[in-house]
């Protein structure tokens, strides 16, 4: 059975849509006035707020089914993924699915996992992860998820952050014979370190990626692209020592 997406997550999406939808100067005026000379609000102001109350639901409802909560079933979960990633290149839709369906796809605890245990979870081969990602990424995201998992087909190392409203992912998967960001001839974003970085939007989500000789890493996230790239450029170095040194 699938996961609903975070009730958290929702509620804060929400109020931010909510919030956004400013009320119309006139009807705040008009309200004031009556409340200041002591007289109800005329049927008018009844009329005007319904129409207010329902734009604010047809928001929050049109959130939630972007978000996915609406799509419960994995059958439709890989549908919505596919509708979100299809104008991205191939491998660029690897790191986008398993961000979706693992990340934003999910009921997480209400206390997470210790640190111990998300080594536990990572394994040997990948738990030096786990500190090149507390490192840069910022105090104030929350590490939820560490572990090994699968989509598609495929297997994964998932970490996932969280700062409010705000998820992270950093995702490595091991790339098929043939795959790469340049055997897709996309054009890289820049080259800093040595390492050539990609990076492509998809609706609300931004993905930066690098490939080393035997995987692709992404860093996605619903962060501005210029700083989910900067979180990328941050721990890309380390990580790619990492991954050399496995593949050695």
């Amino acid at each position: 059975m699938s996961n609903p997406v975070d009730p958290q997550y929702l509620q804060s999406r929400l109020k931010a849509a909510v919030e956004s939808i400013a009320t119309p100067p006139f009807l705040e005026a008009r309200i004031k006035a009556n409340l200041a000379a002591g007289r109800r609000p005329t049927r008018w102001v009844w009329k005007v707020a319904p129409v207010a109350a329902l734009g604010i639901l047809l928001t929050g409802f049109s959130i939630l089914y972007q978000l996915g909560s609406f799509r419960y079933s994995r059958a439709s979960q890989d549908s919505y993924i596919s509708s979100v990633s299809s104008r991205m290149a191939v491998l660029m839709r690897v790191g986008l699915g398993d961000h979706i369906h693992c990340a934003v796809f999910r009921k997480y605890p209400k206390n997470p996992p210790t640190m111990e245990q998300f080594i536990e979870k990572m394994g040997p081969q990948y738990s030096g992860i786990l500190p090149i990602v507390r490192e840069h990424v910022p105090a104030d995201y929350q590490i939820l998820m560490a572990h090994q998992c699968g989509y598609q087909s495929r297997r994964f190392v998932h970490v996932v952050l969280r700062n409010g409203s705000r998820l992270l992912s950093v995702v490595l998967t091991r790339k098929s014979a043939g795959e790469g960001f340049s055997a897709e001839q996309l054009a890289p974003a820049l080259s800093e370190a040595g390492v050539v970085f990609y990076t492509s939007s998809a609706q609300r989500f931004e993905t930066a990626a690098f490939e080393s000789r035997d995987y692709a890493v992404y860093v996605i996230s619903d962060l501005p692209k210029e700083d989910n790239a900067r979180m990328m450029r941050a721990m890309a170095p380390q990580l790619k020592t990492l991954l050399d040194k496995l593949e050695s």
